[in-house]
Formats: C-alpha cells, structure tokens, sequence
C-alpha cells in the first residue's frame, strides 16, 4: 500500500477550476517532484493536502487513513507537516524556540505545570530541549540555537523550516520551493540535506520546485502539472526529455 493516494482531487474557485482529477500514488521512502509551469495549481495542491482548502471532489489517503475535508491540524497530527515558498517562521523567537514549536504536538504539559514552574514542567523543558538540538545538529545549526531566527542567513532560515516541520514527527514532508532563492552551492548542499531527511528519519518527501537540477538530481519520480491538470507522470529521466513537458515549460 503507498503511503500517500491521493484520487481525482479537485477544486474549482468561483467558476474557475483550479486543480481537476489530480491523482498521485506516493511510496513510503519515495523522493517525489510535483513540477510545472507558474500558475499550475501546485501550490494549490499542497494546499488541499494539508487543509488549507477543502478538496471540491476527490480524495486523500494517507497511510490507509482518509484525511480529505480535515483540518490542518488534524492532518499535521496524522502525519502531514510542510515548508512555505515563502519562509514562515517565528521570526522574534529563537532557532531553537522554533523548532519547540514544532515539537510541542508531542510534548504537553498544562497551564498550571508552566504557571507554577511544577517538576513536569523542568523534565517537559529539558526532553524539548534534548530533542530540539539533535534536529539543530542535523541541519548544522547547534551553535546557532539560541540566536534569533531572523539573523540566520537565508540558506539557513530554509533549513530551520524544515527542521521545525521535522519536529512534529510526519510520515509524510511536503517541501514548497525549497530552493528559491538559493545560489547554486546552497542548492547542492540543500540536495544533499534533503537525501539525508529521507535517509536519516525515514522520511517520505514531496517537493515543488523549478530548480530542474534539483528535482532530476534527487526526485525519484515526478508528476507534472499544467492549468491544473496532470500532464505527465512518471520517472524523473523519462519524464523531463518529454516533448510536452518541454513544451509546458518553454511556453512554445
């Protein structure tokens, strides 16, 4: 069973029809590219995958469970989490405080364990902490820990964005442009951390992106989009020496 199907997904905005039959089958493991041209529906997608907008028709299944029409919260619980095009962190607080954000689905206490400073709260605090600076080492950012997010490099804002998405355990990491913005050494060195999420937690990874050396350098298989209909689908290599697909890009 593939951990991620998703079926004749569809939703139309008003009159338009923004995304239409979308289907995609996606193995536990898998490194998977959703490409295609600006205005595609792309986002779109991610954004109906993770309930930012209820589907119009279709469904979503992930790991045998249907999460279609269900809130963003309940599916990041289920084991959806996601990056942004554009970077969204907790910018005023700390590296580390932003990927505690992210940990806090896993680690509760109550408000009168935080209030009155209980035992709970001290040994909550220190497992947050332990578990937040083994994220923190993984993408290199330890010694940045306690530094405000906002005076991290751009390279490494994008890597604190993943680690906090990493932090709420997902079977399933949702990856919007990952590259945008970087310079070719940023984007070979994000290649290789992204391979290292796959390898290192077991992860399933989706990624949108226009980087073409990025996505034939690490998807495995790819779906290409176009005015929000499925195009082509398939392996990488096979996929982007397509004629059409060539064609959608171009513009010709």
């Amino acid at each position: 069973m593939a951990l991620l199907e998703v079926k004749k997904l569809g939703i139309s905005f008003g009159g338009l029809r923004a995304v239409d039959e979308f289907s995609i089958s996606i193995e536990k493991g898998e490194l998977y590219g959703l490409i295609g041209p600006n205005g595609a529906g792309k986002t779109t997608i991610f954004n109906l995958l993770t309930g930012v907008y209820k589907p119009t028709d279709g469904t979503i299944t992930l790991d045998g469970v249907n999460l279609t029409g269900k809130s963003t919260i309940e599916i990041n619980k289920a084991g959806i989490a996601r990056t942004f095009q554009n970077i969204r962190l907790f910018s005023n607080l700390s590296v580390i405080d932003n990927v505690k954000a992210g940990l806090s689905n896993n680690y509760r206490y109550s408000a009168a364990t935080g209030i009155f400073r209980l035992p709970k709260y001290f040994k909550v605090e220190k497992e947050m902490n332990e578990k937040a600076m083994e994220l923190l080492k993984v993408f290199d950012l330890d010694k940045e820990a306690e530094l405000p997010a906002s005076g991290l490099p751009y390279g490494k804002q994008r890597k604190l964005e993943i680690a906090r998405a990493l932090a709420t355990e997902p079977k399933l990491l949702l990856l919007d442009e990952p590259a945008a913005g970087m310079n070719p050494n940023e984007t070979a060195e994000l290649m290789n951390t992204i391979r290292q999420v796959r390898d290192d937690f077991d992860m399933t990874v989706l990624l949108i992106e226009h980087d073409m050396s990025l996505v034939s350098g690490i998807c495995e298989r790819l779906s290409v989009l176009n005015f929000g209909q499925l195009l082509r689908q398939g392996k990488t290599a096979e996929v982007l020496s397509d004629p059409e697909v060539i064609t959608a890009y171009l513009g010709e």
